[in-house]
């Protein structure tokens, strides 16, 4: 196996950095740097790109993909952890975006060493969408996209304001409808369910009917319960149907001091009527 070339460690100070570059042969850092005595970093040009890609994988964030993509541009680890890296390098060098977001803010790089990008970038981002992106989203649900008071919208809006103002109002605004018929359905609604005496008499009769339909059905309604038994049940605490038909056989027949079979009979006698 032919060894990789090999070359010795190169150390760089700023002012050997006057025309750009980091740790990596691609690498630009701000300004601000070039002019720094006490910045300068070394470039191990012996590592091989197999132990580059390695060591890079180390790094929270990097995946093979994106570790093949920085030992491409010489991106070293140390380019990443001393913020010798912008998030437009990181792009720029073949890392997915969304990748290179994650590594930036593990990282607390910048996102660019260009003059105001950086700014203009944060900025971006809290203004929300461009144009194209504005418009596109406007089309996927259907909206106007010159809804904001732009263009033909904004001349819409003047033309039906005027429109009213001469006629004494009516029409509706641009991209309304008239809700005219819309009002006196409301009203009739509202009519129809207003209460009175008739509407009163029926929820009574209803509540009337639910309490009814709801009240416990007494034990005294089967045939086999008569009002001795009906008395025995009630002394165990079994005073409708309901309360026989999920009673315990044993422990109803224990209490009351009866066979079990004749608890059994009458409760299967209440299960019937349910």
């Amino acid at each position: 196996m032919v060894p990789a070339p090999t070359t010795p460690i190169v150390s760089v100070s700023a002012s050997d950095r006057m025309g750009g570059g980091g740790c990596g042969r691609n690498l630009s850092v701000p300004e601000t740097w070039k002019h720094s005595s006490s910045f300068s970093c070394t470039f191990d040009a012996t590592v091989s790109a197999p132990d580059l890609r390695a060591r890079l994988r180390e790094l929270r964030f990097v995946g093979p993909s994106t570790a093949d993509a920085l030992a491409a541009a010489d991106v070293v680890p140390a380019d990443i952890t001393g913020k010798r890296v912008s998030h437009a390098q990181l792009v720029e060098y073949g890392v997915n975006p969304g990748v290179a977001a994650r590594i930036r803010r593990e990282h607390s790089l910048q996102w660019s060493f260009e003059g105001g990008a950086d700014l203009d970038q944060r900025a971006e981002q809290v203004r929300g969408l461009q144009d194209d992106e504005r418009q596109w989203v406007a089309a996927s649900y259907g909206v106007d996209v010159e809804a904001d008071g732009s263009g033909d919208a904004a001349a819409a809006e003047s033309d039906w304001q005027a429109a009213a103002v001469a006629g004494g109002g009516g029409g509706s605004p641009p991209g309304q409808t008239d809700t005219s018929d819309a009002a006196d359905e409301e009203a009739a609604w509202r009519e129809g369910s207003w209460p009175t005496g008739d509407a009163d008499d029926a929820a009574e009769r209803g509540e009337a009917a639910w309490q009814e339909a709801s009240a416990p059905t007494p034990v005294t309604a089967l045939r086999a319960v008569d009002d001795d038994a009906a008395a025995l049940l009630a002394s165990a605490g079994i005073t409708s149907v309901r309360s026989l038909a999920t009673a315990h056989v044993d422990q109803v027949a224990d209490s009351l001091g009866v066979s079990s079979d004749r608890v059994r009979a009458l409760r299967d006698a209440a299960r019937d009527r349910l």
